[in-house]
């Protein structure tokens, strides 16, 4: 422990793999034709839409680059949503929820195009996912949703069993899982960059430090007070997810910002990483307390991240706590020290899919349930293709109500008993299978 309070870096692991003084400080326009709150995925990808339509953008957020989750994601990118398409058919019938699931797939086949035609360098990969079972009960529901995923969805996926696991995985926790071979990993914090490198060539204003205080519409302008001084626009996007403030009352009311832990591991031999991950896929598995975890690009550490306590906790204590459960993937894990350990919210919703639309003239996106990467840059090109009204912005999502729930606004007071529930039933069912 003492050794990792004392060489620990307090910041993503990611930010130490970038030049971070790139981004010079801008004056507020008096006027835009569209101001983004949020310089995350979805704020740049919607601003790139609106410059390359010759709108005046500008885009604002309250932290530095580095600050939010774009750049302390695990660099996962999924083509899968949270509900099943059987939950989604009971609510919604089954060709709306297969549109609704067939989004996700779009995400991800749009995101890799986006890469690859704009040369955003990324350390982009279609490594995999290996999705493991924590009990024997849940790898015959991943035999079984296997062929569901190909026959209705086009979800290409592989049975592993345990016999075969250690060609995916240098582990006895899991008792086989389901291999995800379009999922794909990145490094965010190059990915953000990039971004945000693009966006100022298309002529894209970008403000940092500037916070959103307060906005009144007038007419069809919008009035908006930051902290850098006050400015007017005709157009006015949200697009602050896990971050979303009182400043906007109706959508802080929908969007659960949930913590996320990470850390990496110190140096380690490139021999060693691929003796604990064979096929190079990065890992989740069946648990209800998700944890997510992969090699670094370079492949001479471990990035793990996940919820590790009920309620918020400092990045010293986290630390260890993921260190224990690293160590309960691999037992055989030497001593290793931890060289970053930093934290980002995500945004979850009550009926766990993402929204986007417009709210009294306010358009906004958010609540990608973990599975951000994709889901916001899509999403973030829909939302600006909405706002210069092009027809192509239409989302299967657009629809859907947006649920929130009595006395919520936007503190997850409830979060502390679902998160030890959760766990105590994960720690159970996991030690009956442990000899």
């Amino acid at each position: 422990m003492d050794k990792i309070e004392k060489k620990m870096k307090k910041y993503s692991y990611w930010l130490d793999t970038v030049d971070q003084d790139f981004l010079k400080d801008a004056n507020l326009p008096e006027k835009s034709d569209a101001l983004v709150v949020g310089f995350g995925y979805t704020g740049l990808h919607a601003a790139f839409e609106m410059a390359k339509n010759g709108m005046k953008v500008c885009v604002i957020d309250k932290c530095n680059f580095g600050d939010g989750c774009s750049s302390k994601n695990g660099g996962q990118i999924s083509n899968l949503l949270k509900p099943s398409i059987e939950k989604l058919t009971k609510k919604y019938g089954f060709e709306k929820a297969k549109s609704i699931r067939a989004e996700g797939v779009n995400a991800l086949n749009w995101i890799i195009e986006f890469i690859n035609k704009e040369n955003i360098n990324c350390d982009f990969i279609r490594d995999g996912l290996f999705h493991g079972a924590h009990t024997p009960t849940e790898f015959n529901k991943f035999v079984e949703e296997s062929k569901k995923l190909k026959d209705i969805e086009g979800i290409e996926t592989y049975i592993v069993p345990k016999s075969e696991q250690k060609n995916e995985i240098n582990s006895n926790l899991y008792h086989g899982g389901i291999v995800f071979p379009d999922h794909s990993s990145l490094n965010p914090a190059k990915y953000h960059k990039s971004l945000i490198q693009k966006a100022k060539s298309l002529g894209i204003v970008i403000i940092q430090n500037c916070e959103l205080l307060s906005y009144k519409k007038n007419s069809d302008i919008f009035n908006v007070e930051t902290n850098k001084g006050v400015t007017n626009t005709e157009n006015l996007i949200i697009a602050t997810n896990g971050y979303t403030s009182k400043v906007t009352p109706w959508l802080n009311r929908r969007s659960i910002p949930i913590g996320s832990y990470v850390i990496a591991s110190q140096e380690l031999p490139k021999s060693f990483i691929s003796q604990l991950f064979p096929s190079n896929r990065h890992i989740t598995d069946s648990c209800r307390v998700v944890y997510y975890f992969r090699a670094s690009p370079d492949k001479k550490r471990i990035i793990f991240g996940g919820r590790v306590s009920s309620r918020e906790i400092d990045l010293h204590d986290s630390a260890p706590l993921l260190l224990k459960d690293l160590k309960r993937v691999f037992p055989d894990l030497p001593e290793i020290n931890v060289s970053h350990s930093w934290m980002g919210y995500v945004s979850y919703t009550f009926d766990h899919l993402p929204h986007t639309g417009q709210i009294d003239g306010v358009f906004y996106s958010m609540g990608y349930c973990g599975s951000g990467i994709a889901l916001s840059s899509y999403l973030g090109m829909k939302l600006g293709k909405k706002v210069i009204k092009d027809k192509e912005g239409h989302t299967a999502f657009d629809s859907l109500k947006f649920p929130t729930r009595p006395l919520y606004y936007g503190r997850p007071w409830f979060l502390p008993a679902v998160v030890e529930l959760y766990k105590f039933r994960d720690s159970r069912e996991i030690n009956k299978y442990i000899n």
